[in-house]
């Protein structure tokens, strides 16, 4: 047994890093190879498989072999808030890191952020940049890079600056006032809302600050590797939209005046967002329209962010009047080309 393994088996870990596993063996066995090979060894990892019908669970077993640290808890299927939720209930580190299936860290994720809450105690909740992948691995030449310094609530409301659900770190005892019960959907303690199968992370981001007063930084470093599946959760805009509009219905009942004050600019981002993907998905009048309303609805985001929002909008234009052949190349030179600010945030 290694220097490590006798560690993990007296002492609690640092880290517990939670992945919530569902039908991933294409890219499982990469990600928590990830894991493995971080540079900070002192963690558990709890894998939460959440009913897959693939192999995914053989994946896990292979490693909760190998390695003390790597411990499978297997569940019914009850989505991505519900596995998440039952590694935060198993959780025994100081701090959760959450990592999906999918997705990657670099090498330096776990010891960039230990040093980050070593020298800034007083921070409950941080998160990196995140650099964007496809479903082949190949990099998108695009990155995520928010704002990392005075995060408000109004940040986390209108552009969530955490970006993704495999970038966040945040300290087990501030998470866990959170908790709730809610007899309609089982009897443990919830923490990330399972009623919600979309803007689940932007809520209880919110929920955290209303509550605790969280106080957050990022890290200027692309330390998450966030892949970017066309077919997947976060592309079905319309259920997408459905689910921020009902996330807002929750938020009012806690913090009514955040809502009341910011509901128009969060949802002009939000719509923005959702014509992005509808150009993606290559529906016409559906992009023109998203953008069109998130101008109506919101005028200043125009002036704010000028250049997201005039390529949103001259994006969907082209995608009306150009051959999609013509189009696709415009928009992936587009996107090359001023990534930096396209994706300085998640919306």
């Amino acid at each position: 047994m290694n220097w490590w393994q006798n560690m993990v088996s007296f002492n609690p870990p640092f880290f517990s890093i939670v992945i919530p596993i569902y039908n991933v063996e294409d890219y499982l066995c990469d990600s928590l190879k990830s894991v493995l090979v971080q540079s900070f060894s002192n963690f558990e990892v709890l894998m939460i498989n959440d009913g897959s019908k693939d192999n995914s669970v053989n994946i896990c077993k292979q490693f909760a072999e190998k390695d003390v640290r790597f411990q499978l808890i297997e569940q019914e299927n009850r989505g991505l808030s519900g596995a998440r939720n039952t590694g935060i209930r198993h959780a025994k580190g100081q701090f959760i890191a959450f990592l999906d299936g999918d997705d990657l860290w670099h090498k330096d994720k776990l010891k960039a952020h230990y040093y980050l809450h070593q020298l800034n105690p007083t921070i409950s909740m941080s998160y990196s940049q995140s650099k964007l992948i496809n479903m082949d691995n190949k990099p998108l030449n695009l990155q995520q890079t928010p704002k990392i310094n005075n995060i408000t609530i109004s940040d986390l409301y209108c552009r969530n600056p955490v970006g993704n659900g495999s970038s966040a770190v945040i300290k087990t005892v501030v998470l866990k006032k959170i908790g709730f019960y809610c007899q309609n959907h089982h009897a443990d303690m919830q923490f990330f809302d399972e009623s919600l199968t979309q803007s689940e992370d932007i809520e209880c981001w919110m929920r955290l600050s209303t509550i605790t007063n969280l106080k957050i930084k990022g890290l200027a470093f692309p330390l998450t590797i966030y892949r970017i599946n066309v077919q997947g959760l976060s592309s079905d805009y319309k259920k997408q939209l459905l689910n921020w509009l009902k996330m807002n219905t929750k938020v009012r009942n806690y913090n009514p005046n955040l809502i009341k004050q910011y509901r128009h600019k969060a949802l002009a981002y939000q719509l923005r967002y959702i014509s992005r993907w509808a150009i993606i998905k290559n529906k016409k009048k559906e992009s023109i329209c998203y953008i069109f309303k998130a101008i109506r609805v919101y005028p200043k985001i125009v002036i704010e962010e000028p250049t997201r929002t005039i390529v949103t909008l001259g994006s969907s234009i082209l995608l009306v009047i150009l051959p999609k052949i013509i189009f696709s190349r415009i928009f992936t030179l587009a996107q090359q080309t001023l990534g930096r600010y396209l994706q300085s945030q998640s919306h």
